[in-house]
């Protein structure tokens, strides 16, 4: 849906090479960051509060163990896989709390396009953890907000996203529910702030001191 390529400048930035897993984020969620307000936005407040959201979605402890929903069952969560089935308005709570913030939708495409590189010479094999940036395991939110790139024109069709410019924010990456040829470091998603039903999670960067 954006046909034209443009420049923009992006200044240093360290971002982290995985998605942030279920053992960085559950910490936030037994600190009691899901009830303490200096963690969330005042939008992200809201929501948690309208919607009674008192931690990630599909998950519970049982025995003293995490679980997680999947296929109606409840299994062992692998705190190594990425955190997923996350909001926005979550995402944006644990970088406040763990001192970070989410990536710029620019900043995610420039560290993505060198993995994609190294994918293409490998055959499209997912390169290793090696290759500085691996991706394609969840949608990753971003902070920036899904708006038209410059010289925008509507293809194929204009329902697709201009209705909804401003009132999204931008997923890169893809998950595992997604078609291998639709997996790119330029492809744009969209979702709402508050959807956490969905194969979302994120990564985060180190705030510029």
């Amino acid at each position: 849906n954006e046909l034209d390529s443009h420049r923009l400048p992006v200044a240093a930035f360290a971002i982290d090479s995985l998605p942030v897993s279920w053992e960085r984020y559950l910490p936030f969620a037994t600190a009691a960051g899901y009830s303490d307000p200096r963690c969330w936005s005042a939008a992200g407040w809201q929501w948690r509060a309208a919607n009674a959201v008192a931690g990630p979605r599909y998950l519970r402890q049982a025995d003293g163990q995490w679980q997680q929903r999947r296929f109606g069952g409840w299994q062992a969560l692998p705190l190594a896989a990425p955190a997923v089935y996350l909001s926005w308005f979550e995402a944006d709570a644990w970088c406040r709390w763990a001192g970070r913030r989410l990536p710029s939708e620019p900043e995610w495409e420039y560290a993505a396009h060198a993995a994609h590189a190294a994918r293409c010479d490998l055959g499209g094999e997912v390169p290793t953890h090696d290759a500085g940036f691996h991706w394609g395991e969840v949608w990753e939110w971003t902070a920036s907000r899904f708006l038209p790139y410059p010289g925008f024109r509507a293809h194929p069709y204009r329902d697709y996203s201009a209705p909804w410019f401003d009132s999204r924010y931008v997923l890169r990456g893809a998950s595992g529910a997604t078609a291998p040829e639709m997996a790119h470091p330029r492809y744009r998603n969209f979702f709402a702030p508050e959807r956490n039903d969905l194969h979302c999670g994120f990564r985060s960067c180190a705030l510029k001191r």
